[in-house]
Formats: structure tokens, sequence, C-alpha cells
């Protein structure tokens, strides 16, 4: 089999030659965030069963509405790679503020002040108008283009719960989700609605495509209770992996974390494989674990913590991946992946590279005899 045709029917839940081997972050004809990466895209163009990402401009907030301004200022930080950048929403009602701690060179950045601080805040977000951006698939037809037989290409979509707790913080959608929760409710379906339109714009463009997602992950203990996912994530997403399903399409979810008491409401959910499923400690359940809880019900994606590549000796990294394809033989719908991409590090030490080409290679090696 080729590479779109194992991924595809691992979504499908149909029998497949072997798991298929993924390095997240790889995508025809990308460009390096530093040269030792060459030789690592090289390989996995060349091996690996590739999963690429395109979308359409999308803004779950306000969409292209004129009644926002925005504004931006930017503060460097002296004798550092810093920048702080000061971005402010001015709204009909009232004027937001965020700031973000950037890096010059690429390293990862992070938020230091949401827009959203307390409930006068997101009222008057969700009292601006709304007007949706058109849909544009080209960058997912070029997409589609450039991966050929080498693997599929996941549509990528907000999250409702998600939107919400990204323009306040975990720490306050934690607190606003107990003190103001009929508010956060109000804005979860709002948002969902919007999303909803958005892939019902996509589908009437003819293409049935796997449609993917990240941020589940914030809205599961122990950063919110149980009832939270059911009520924000579980009642609110079903019905668009029902829309998405019914219409021919698939459901890949990004979800970090603590998820073993969860796997079966994912798979209740309509998710068809679900990323990253990460070993304890980070995670609480093993890949065999995972296994025993939904079956063939739904594909599982990853097991691999970055970690283990960036710190691991070759020894160890062999004997994790060695056990990861082993646990996984019970599962006719796994997919061998890092939880993290490949590229997201300025600059990859050499032990780092090294282990990503021997991923590539030794996963491919086990996937291939231990099945």
């Amino acid at each position: 089999m080729n590479g779109k045709e194992r991924i595809m029917r691992i979504f499908q839940g149909k029998e497949v030659d072997r798991p298929a081997l993924k390095l997240w972050g790889v995508a025809i004809g990308q460009k390096m965030l530093h040269p030792a990466y060459k030789p690592v895209y090289d390989l996995a163009v060349e091996v690996t069963d590739i999963m690429a990402g395109a979308s359409s401009e999308f803004n779950v907030y306000w969409g292209s509405s004129e009644e926002v301004e925005i504004s931006v200022e930017d503060k460097p930080i002296p004798n550092s790679n810093w920048v702080d950048r000061i971005t402010y929403l001015k709204l009909p009602n009232r004027t937001l503020r965020s700031i973000r701690r950037y890096s010059t060179i690429g390293e990862p950045g992070y938020n230091i002040e949401h827009f959203v601080k307390e409930p006068e805040d997101l009222r008057a977000l969700l009292d601006v108008k709304y007007t949706p951006f058109p849909v544009d698939i080209s960058s997912y037809n070029d997409a589609v283009e450039k991966t050929e037989d080498k693997g599929v290409v996941i549509f990528r979509i907000d999250h409702a719960a998600y939107a919400v707790s990204r323009i306040m913080g975990s720490e306050c959608f934690a607190l606003m989700c107990i003190d103001e929760r009929d508010l956060i409710l109000e804005a979860v379906e709002t948002y969902a609605a919007r999303i909803k339109d958005h892939v019902k714009a996509v589908l009437s463009t003819g293409i049935k495509p796997i449609f993917g997602w990240v941020g589940p992950e914030l809205c599961i203990p122990p950063l919110v209770r149980e009832i939270e996912f059911e009520e924000f994530v579980f009642n609110i997403d079903k019905p668009l992996c029902d829309l998405i399903h019914d219409a021919g399409g698939y459901v890949w979810v990004h979800c970090h974390g603590r998820v073993g008491k969860l796997l079966k409401r994912f798979m209740e959910m309509g998710v068809d494989v679900l990323n990253p499923i990460e070993p304890p400690p980070l995670g609480d359940v093993t890949l065999k674990e995972a296994i025993e809880i939904v079956g063939n019900g739904m594909g599982l994606e990853g097991n691999i913590e970055i970690s283990s590549i960036l710190l691991s000796n070759e020894d160890e990294l062999k004997n994790i991946i060695y056990n990861t394809v082993i646990e996984s033989r019970k599962s006719d719908r796994f997919i061998l992946c890092p939880s993290a991409g490949y590229m997201e590090y300025v600059n990859p030490t050499p032990q780092y590279i090294n282990n990503l080409i021997l991923y590539i290679k030794y996963g491919l090696e086990c996937l291939t005899t231990l099945r």
C-alpha cells in the first residue's frame, strides 16, 4: 500500500498491510527551520506516511467584521531576542488588550495577558457582528497535489471550547466554567455554530476531506472537570462529527494529556483517529490499555513522546519504539507518531537530528517486521 491508501484505510477502519509511520509536521516542499533538518525531511518524504495540512481563512470571533479595529504596538525587551507585542481590539462597546512575548529568532513565545479577563470582556466580544470569510479550498487542493499518493491532507478547522479557552487563558477559563457557566456555554455554542457553518461551506465545494482540530486538551482534567468535557466538548463536537461523517468525510482530533477515562467518549463522539495517546507519566494510559478500551472502534496515533527523541540515547529510543510497536499489535488502526512536530526547535542538537532519523528507520523496520 502507498501512504494515502494506508492512512485512509486506518481512518475507515479497514485492514491495512501494516500500521502507518508518521513524522508529525512533514509537508512536501516545506521550508527548513534549520539546515540540519533537511536529511530528516528527505528521509521522511521517501518512507513515511504523510499527513499534511491545509485550511481556509477563518476567524471564529468576528470573521471579517469591520466592527473590530486592531492596533499593534511592539516593545522590544532590552538586550534580548524577545519582543512584547501589545494588541488592542477596539470593539463597539469595549477595548480589549493582549500581550504576547515572541522571539525574534523563532523560539516558542507565550501569552502574558489575554484579551478576556472578566465576563464583560467576553460579552463584548460576543456582541460583535460576525461576518464569515468566504471559503477558499485552493490551499487544500495544492497540498493534495503536492502530497500525491504519499499520504493525506488534513483540513484544519477551529474548535469551539478551545476558542473560548485561548482567548482568556486556562485559569480564567476554569474559574468562569464555575462562576459564569451560562456565559461560557453561550460562547461555546456561538463559536460551534460558526465552525459548523464553515464546515458546511467547505463541504459544499464538493470535497470530502479529513477534518482535523486541536483544543479538547484544554477542556479535560486537571484543567477543568469531566463535566466540562461532556458539556463543552462531547455535546458540542458530536453533532459536528455526525455532519462530517454524513457528508463522507472523516475526523482527526489532537488531545494531549490524561485521556484514559475519555477514550471511549472520543470514540462515541465520532473521532476516527485520536492523537497523540501519550504514555505515562504525561499521559495516564498505556497503548495496550488504550487498545483494550477502544479496540478497533477508533484509530490511535502517537505514543512516542517528543522528549524521548530529544533526550534518549540510541538504545533507549530503540527500546521505546520496539515496545510501542509490540503493544500496538492488537490494533488494526495504529499510526506510530511523535507527540509533537519534528521541526519546532530553532537550533536542533546533533542528538535530536540523529534520533529523528533513527525514529524513522527503526520505526519502519519494527512496523514491517514485528506485526
